[in-house]
């Protein structure tokens, strides 16, 4: 059993709504409340009101820039969205501040929360306090696990553990185990301009050549077809993917402005153009432009992102036959959102028409942590996660 709720409203409003849907699912396991506006910024005393309506019950607070559920999305307001299920185990963890060897302690973290065994880990990350590479090591320290998450704005989540403590962190996540793992998938809100080109030769996170050509004169290549004077829309960005995909080619189809990107047979992550080299015709693109990684470049685009989102959406629904679903979350960058596509719920919306009212919270934010291989994730930009946990029908 699951319930999901979202509302513009303040402290009182919130606390209405808690109390429903703790009356709503009286034997719930676990929860997570989005807040956004003047609620992000009071996000500890949410916190004391989560740990007083839902007593015994493990959460975790939220910030965000925006917050969502199948009802709509608020943007640009005070709200908050969550939901309350019923069914595993739920265990709130943190990442302390200023750690040192953080990418060690994340894996110790995991492990003593969710062990070597089949579980999940959602994790919301403060921005500037979450680094990429600290995702590597994690097939290695919990193979079986499923992690996605997303980075908070700009506050720190908060966790709440059954016997009422509050924690606090760099990071904050809840390992549930003992339900089944949910079914992830992401799709970046962007459009191909170019084919994946092999990095040969990088220098101090400048990107020099690939495929035989310098790296700026591939960008501009790339872009000719933007035209002279590209909208405020079209934010060029490169596209990482790793040096082998076994899922696809490393040519993509390129789409066109005004049709839906074609089904990617690669999967990449988004990394905004840092700066240029002229002299060495270079592009700065950090240190996760590493040689043999594959590099591309994409626009920011809301047909694509429309219909990579139907095309996850429909994906995870298909997955999901002969299961139960229970609820889904949806990690949506604040960089998509009425922004993108000028007319506000469109995401919602699609969501709505696939799942029709099955609970559904979830938030506009930072960064995601979205899935890549089996038991691995990776740091992404402008790109929406669903994940739908659901129970054997």
């Amino acid at each position: 059993m699951a319930r999901s709720f979202s509302a513009t409203c303040g402290p009182d409003g919130l606390l209405h709504h808690l109390a429903d849907l703790r009356s709503a699912v009286p034997s719930a396991s676990g929860g997570v409340i989005f807040v956004s506006g003047q609620l992000a910024q009071r996000a500890s005393g949410v916190a004391e009101l989560v740990r007083s309506t839902w007593r015994g019950i493990p959460a975790c607070v939220v910030p965000a820039a925006g917050v969502l559920s199948e009802r709509g999305e608020i943007e640009g307001d005070t709200g908050a969205s969550g939901v309350l299920w019923s069914g595993g185990r739920v265990t709130p963890f943190a990442l302390p501040e200023r750690a040192e060897e953080p990418d060690r302690l994340l894996r110790e973290t995991l492990v003593r929360t969710i062990g070597h065994r089949s579980a999940t880990a959602i994790l919301f990350a403060r921005p500037g306090a979450f680094a990429p590479e600290m995702l590597e090591a994690f097939a290695a320290c919990a193979p079986g696990a499923c992690l996605f998450g997303a980075g908070t704005a700009s506050a720190s989540a908060i966790g709440v553990t059954s016997q009422g403590e509050l924690i606090e962190g760099a990071a904050i996540g809840l390992g549930i185990t003992g339900f089944a793992p949910p079914i992830v998938d992401a799709s970046p809100a962007s459009r191909l301009l170019s084919g994946f080109h092999p990095i040969e030769d990088v220098s101090g996170g400048v990107v020099l050549r690939a495929g035989g050509r310098p790296a700026l004169d591939l960008l501009s290549a790339a872009t000719a077809s933007l035209g002279e004077q590209p909208s405020s829309q079209q934010l060029v960005l490169a596209a990482l993917a790793d040096p082998l995909d076994p899922r696809g080619d490393a040519e993509e189809p390129r789409g066109d402005a005004e049709e839906p990107a074609a089904p990617r047979s690669v999967r990449y992550v988004l990394r905004p153009i840092r700066g240029v080299d002229p002299s060495r015709r270079g592009l700065l693109l950090g240190d996760e432009a590493r040689p043999g990684a594959r590099l591309a470049f994409a626009v920011r685009d809301a047909a694509a992102a429309r219909a990579g989102l139907e095309g996850i959406a429909r994906q995870v629904s298909r997955s999901a036959l002969g299961s139960a679903p229970r609820f889904a979350l949806y990690l949506s960058c604040a960089g998509r959102g009425q922004g993108l596509y000028g007319t506000p719920d469109v995401e919602a919306r699609i969501l709505r028409q696939r799942f029709a009212d099955l609970p559904i919270a979830g938030m506009h934010s930072s960064f995601e942590i979205a899935p890549w291989a089996p038991g691995q994730a990776r740091l992404a930009l402008y790109t929406g996660v669903l994940a739908l946990f659901r129970a054997p029908s």
